[in-house]
């Protein structure tokens, strides 16, 4: 199973590709959502994390373009520091699986992969 990991903040990305590799998830990562969708179109993805505060595209936007032009049957999480209902909402009605604040509970975002990937072998 693949996941490609979004965050324009490297550390953040490097911390959570380790902690997918850790468990055992083959990960694409890039800091930029422009590089992202040109990974979607070249290699199979399962499941996408992205960050929603990104520079050129933001992770709703991202989100928006994957939903309606490209992968619509890619679970998408996305993750923020800004914990606020207006965001989580707005993810949620453009088609987000699920969002999680940060800081990121890794115990909580492997089990949310599990449940999105649990029809993919």
């Amino acid at each position: 199973m693949k996941i490609l990991v979004v965050d324009d903040d490297q550390m953040m990305l490097t911390a959570i590709s380790k902690k997918l590799e850790d468990e055992k998830y083959e990960v694409s990562a890039t800091t930029d959502a422009v590089e992202a969708l040109k990974i979607m179109a070249d290699e199979k993805i399962d499941l996408v994390i992205s960050d929603v505060i990104m520079p050129c595209i933001s992770g709703l936007t991202f989100l928006t373009m994957l939903k309606n032009f490209y992968f619509s049957k890619v679970p998408l999480i996305l993750i923020s520091s800004y914990n606020q209902e207006n965001i989580i909402l707005k993810a949620h009605s453009l088609g987000a699986s699920y969002f999680i604040a940060k800081p990121i509970d890794y115990d909580h975002l492997i089990l949310k992969i599990h449940e999105f990937t649990s029809d993919i072998t």
